[in-house]
């Protein structure tokens, strides 16, 4: 597998998303009348969108497909991943838990998980990881807890996850604001400290992450060194998630 495009959420003057390449320049972008919390890719060139009681589910060239509005709209969505044939969003309001949906948005289950979720990243053994205050939890899809990482400094709040391979990618900010490197059992192998509050992290196909921060789109090394930063010039913009588009060569 490859990944050839970037793709992040954006709230704030302007409100969509954004299509780059690797090297985050912008191919096209898309408006949403949406808040945006999160953003993922599909897995045919189409995305999916967690905005309120909605999760869209869009074509990369801007098109919609579907729009599924929760009847509750006290549900908010707060962060989506997608695996193989299946949609996992987290959601919280007047119900705290997670959805499990078809490509088409249809519900196959939901449970309830007792925690307000920032973050979702789908493993690779039908299993979730799943990031909330200073937690990393690991789950089964049916909702059964694998293990909770629990930080030991409670001033740390962990904000996203990503996984690739046999790694497990984290931003977090608070006392301290990075991302660690963990591997599937939540044991640390690294991390870095960066001075900057992170919104969404990806991991890219080099063992590098992607950051969405306020006005930024950051490319690192897992070392801590920049690769790239996408600075755009309205401060006003703020990207909230960033997901990579993964395409097979062969």
């Amino acid at each position: 597998m490859e990944s050839n495009l970037v793709l992040a959420s954006y709230n704030g003057s302007q409100k969509g998303f954004t299509v780059r390449d690797l090297t985050l320049e912008q191919i096209s972008y898309t408006g949403i009348d949406a808040n945006i919390n999160s953003i993922a890719s599909g897995a045919n060139g189409d995305l999916y969108i967690a905005a309120a009681n909605h999760i869209y589910h869009y074509k990369t060239d801007g098109t919609l497909i579907t729009d599924m509005t929760f009847p509750d709209d006290r549900i908010n969505y707060t962060s989506v991943v997608v695996k193989g044939s299946q949609v996992f969003a987290t959601y919280e309001g007047s119900q705290i838990g997670i959805t499990v949906r078809d490509l088409d948005l249809n519900q196959i289950r939901s449970f309830n998980t007792g925690y307000a979720a920032s973050g979702i990243a789908a493993g690779n053994d039908n299993d979730l990881y799943v990031t909330s205050t200073n937690h990393i939890y690991h789950l089964k899809t049916n909702g059964e807890q694998i293990q909770d990482m629990t930080f030991p400094i409670d001033s740390i709040n962990y904000t996203d996850v990503s996984v690739l391979g046999d790694l497990v990618f984290a931003s977090y900010n608070g006392s301290q604001s990075g991302f660690t490197v963990r591997d599937l059992n939540l044991g640390q192998l690294s991390y870095a400290n960066i001075n900057v509050d992170i919104n969404g992290i990806a991991a890219g196909p080099n063992k590098n992450v992607y950051l969405a921060s306020d006005n930024h789109i950051y490319n690192y090394a897992t070392n801590g060194t920049l690769i790239a930063d996408m600075n755009f010039p309205i401060s006003s913009i703020d990207y909230t998630n960033v997901s990579l588009v993964f395409v097979s060569l062969t």
